[in-house]
């Protein structure tokens, strides 16, 4: 230990420090920086035989469990560290950054906050509580926070990565792009702002420059890499080897990327493209020439293709497919196929009469980072759903029962829900619904993309700052992606009063054109 942690565990610790407790103590120490976690852990719990009033052994203790992913165990040791000693700002602000890691950010700002009354000025927890704030929603308080640490450290490359996220959260995106570039500029192996980057210059179309940074959010994300790794696909003849091509990201994302299969069809590839066991039977239908075989994890290799000679994650085939808009005139649209003989099957059992028209909702995400931002409540849509001439059919996934008896219990409206179909797990089905729809009407989630493959027209409510994904534009009326969808734009955060207005004229509409 030095000094300064010699003082604080002979302030907190009865009677001093033992010769036992001094050595154990070192010991783990020194396993915990040599990266030897498990031994260092058995160190620190050896040494609280000895004392275990001590805060910085659990402080530390909660360093190990973090560096080892194991935030839970961190959030218990670092609490026990601030029970011995509140006013500890070390263990204050790693349970901060900690559960900023897990997407607790309500519970991380008010401890950011405690402990920056030990440490005003100190620039790394400015920018700390800045970035809670920025994954809150909170960007106007986020950004004299992180100004404040910038003007403290003028080459701090993570504040000013954290910076670039506020910028691009209140709609500055040059200055985020600048802002990102800096921290570049300043620490070129730093992840986050060049994934970030990408994402901004993906918003505004610039695919080219786009993608090239996006390949950052393996690191950034900390993807793992795959076992038995074959050379990235980078547009080269494979012979007669095939392409894995593999799923990385969620269900929504695994469908937008669909948009590419056509392309891939057409130069002749052979492809073994990797899914969500629930989209199997859509893609199988809608590309038979592809092998597709189930997303697993860990991979089995026994189920991967011996044939395959190099691979491609599904989000960076647009290195190759969507180097620009115009790129998109080659994709086929519909995108994807469903099953027309359920698409007439679930129409008749909505029991939709002729003079009416189907409308398909789905209001809420459950995105665990941003998915309140972009998430409506089902009561929101009530004047929509009382319009004459339309019926609603629930896409919403997830159970929603208490949410449908509320509506109903608070307007006495009802919405359609299709009990024999798990809008879950059989995503085959929820395309044939969503087919089966004259409209659909959603916020930014799975339904959304399922409705954009088939073709459906489609009306997206988009969300401003956190939340508003970069495949839906920038202020634009449509995306190539989907070219039949259009989306209502909030023009504030969280504030979706005006959007719901729109979308009752617009369901008005769809009512009179019946």
């Amino acid at each position: 230990m030095n000094r300064q942690q010699r003082r604080a565990a002979g302030a907190s610790a009865p009677g001093g420090m033992s010769p036992a407790f001094v050595e154990t103590f070192n010991a783990a120490m020194k396993a915990q920086n040599e990266g030897q976690f498990e031994r260092a852990i058995a160190g620190y719990r050896e040494a609280a035989k000895f004392n275990s009033r001590h805060p910085l052994l659990y402080n530390n203790l909660g360093v190990v469990y973090y560096t080892m992913g194991n935030w839970d165990e961190a959030v218990v040791n670092y609490r026990k560290a601030i029970a011995l000693d509140p006013n500890m700002p070390l263990a204050l602000n790693n349970l901060a950054v900690t559960l900023n890691s897990a997407d607790r950010h309500d519970e991380a700002i008010p401890i950011f906050q405690h402990s920056l009354k030990f440490q005003p000025g100190n620039p790394k927890a400015l920018n700390n509580l800045g970035d809670s704030f920025n994954k809150t929603g909170r960007f106007a308080e986020a950004k004299p926070l992180i100004e404040q640490a910038l003007a403290a450290v003028p080459d701090y490359a993570e504040g000013y990565s954290n910076y670039g996220m506020t910028l691009w959260g209140l709609g500055d995106l040059d200055a985020a792009i600048a802002a990102f570039k800096r921290a570049i500029a300043l620490q070129p192996d730093l992840a986050m702002p060049h994934k970030n980057l990408g994402l901004v210059y993906l918003l505004i179309g610039n695919y080219a420059e786009g993608w090239r940074d996006y390949l950052w959010r393996q690191a950034a994300d900390h993807i793992p890499a795959r076992p038995n790794a074959r050379p990235l696909w980078q547009g080269q003849d494979l012979g007669d080897g095939a392409l894995l091509v593999f799923a990385e990201q969620g269900v929504g994302d695994e469908i937008l990327y669909a948009n590419m299969m056509q392309d891939l069809v057409e130069r002749g590839v052979n492809v073994v493209w990797e899914a969500d066991q629930r989209l199997l039977p859509l893609f199988r239908r809608s590309y038979p020439t592809i092998r597709f075989i189930e997303r697993t994890w860990p991979v089995d290799p026994a189920v991967t293709p011996a044939d395959i000679v190099a691979q491609c994650p599904i989000g960076t085939l647009g290195t190759v497919l969507r180097t620009d808009v115009a790129r998109f005139a080659t994709a086929r649209f519909p995108v994807l196929q469903p099953d027309l003989a359920r698409v007439a099957a679930l129409r008749a059992q909505t029991g939709v009469a002729d003079n009416e028209k189907l409308i398909g909702m789905s209001w809420l995400s459950k995105n665990p980072r941003f998915g309140n931002n972009k998430s409506t409540a089902l009561t929101d849509w009530a004047d929509a759903i009382r319009v004459p001439g339309v019926k609603f059919v629930n896409l919403q996934y997830g159970d929603t029962l208490d949410e449908r008896q509320r509506l109903t219990r608070d307007t006495g409206l009802a919405l359609i829900h299709l009990d024999g179909l798990d809008l879950t797990a059989d995503l085959d089905g929820v395309a044939a619904l969503a087919a089966a729809c004259d409209h659909v009407i959603t916020v930014s989630n799975t339904a959304a993309h399922i409705a954009g493959a088939v073709g459906t027209p489609l009306q997206i409510l988009v969300p401003e700052g956190m939340g508003k994904l970069w495949y839906w534009g920038n202020g634009t009326e449509t995306t190539p992606w989907y070219p039949q969808a259009r989306f209502f734009r909030q023009d504030a955060q969280s504030h979706w009063q005006p959007i719901m207005r729109q979308v009752v004229e617009l369901v008005q509409k769809i009512s009179r054109n019946r």
